[in-house]
Formats: structure tokens, sequence, C-alpha cells
């Protein structure tokens, strides 16, 4: 009577503790709100909507002249074209954003050049019709490829746009004027 009684409490505490385990496994995958990061996914996010989610993480980081790069931020390099210092700042400046976030969200798949100019010669070129987040857009000013942002949809991008300020989301339509060069990565 007692091997059985003492065999009852064994597989009773042998339960107890594979319950406990399996709820600290749960537990382990929950995210703080309550959704099943150990889930699989309902379906598997695009590297377009990867490149944005890379981007958008880093709203309000500042704009450093020649900061960033694929690893994230940097500290900035002298001196811009007008003149501005980024040594002091740690940051992104657009292309250097770019970079960023395309080789993030692709696992180091794809690197970037460093320059705008650069840049927009990789991928496959695609219509202002045909945009799609994530899409690379090139604005030429009049002085060839300047400037870089990542198209996020509804007309809006994120980017890194000038000393002084910071990553952030902008609309497009202040620069329907200008030459856009616009490419999709794979």
């Amino acid at each position: 009577m007692a091997h059985a009684t003492a065999r009852l409490i064994r597989i009773a505490l042998v339960g107890a503790l594979a319950c406990h385990i399996s709820n600290l496994a749960r537990a382990d995958t929950q995210t703080g709100d309550g959704t099943n990061k150990g889930a699989a996914p309902q379906a598997k996010a695009s590297l377009g909507q990867r490149i944005v989610a890379a981007a958008t993480k880093q709203r309000g980081v500042p704009y450093a002249w020649g900061g960033g790069g694929p690893t994230g931020k940097s500290r900035g390099i002298c001196c811009s074209p007008g003149g501005h210092d980024g040594r002091d700042t740690i940051g992104f400046d657009c292309s250097g954003l770019v970079q960023y976030a395309v080789y993030q969200a692709s696992k180091g798949r794809i690197t970037m050049p460093r320059v705008a100019a650069d840049q927009v010669q990789r991928g496959k070129p695609v219509t202002r019709d045909s945009m799609r987040p994530g899409d690379l857009i090139g604005f030429d000013h009049g002085q060839g490829i300047t400037h870089i942002g990542i198209y996020i949809g509804n007309g809006r991008m994120v980017h890194a746009p000038q000393t002084g300020d910071v990553v952030k989301i902008s609309p497009l339509a202040p620069r329907t004027g200008q030459r856009w060069v616009i490419r999709r990565l794979r």
C-alpha cells in the first residue's frame, strides 16, 4: 500500500511539474499586448514591409550628415555641401537610413551602396502609380539624385530629411514637381 501511495504522489508531482513547465513556456511566448509571439504568423511580411518597419522604428533619431549604415546610427562626418558638420551628431542621413533599413529587413542579404545616387541604381524600376510600401524613392532637385526616402503607403515616406531634423514620416505631395527614381528591391 505504501508503494502505491508513493507512486501516486510521484505521478501527481510529475503531472503538476509538467503543467507548470507548460504554463511557463506559454507565458514566455506572450508579448506585452497579450498576443502570442510563438504562434505562426498569418502571412509572412514582404521585404518591403520589413524595410518600412525597420526604418520607422528609427523615427525621432537625429539627422547626421554622413551618419548611419547597415548596423545602425553613427556619428556623422564633415562637411555637407551646405557646410553642415555632422561630427557632433549620432544619427542617420537619408542614405544611411536606407542602408540600415534594407540590411536589417533582408537579414544582411542585401547591402546597399552608401549614397542615394548609387542606391537608386539597385532593384527594379517602378512607376509612381505602382509604388508599394518599401519602395525606395530618389529625388532629383536638378542636380542629380540628392535625397532618398522609403515609401510607406498613402502618399507618405519615412526619411532622414536634413540637418537639424530627425527621421520622420512626411507627405510626398510637396515633391510632386521633382523627378523621382523609384526602385523595388527583391
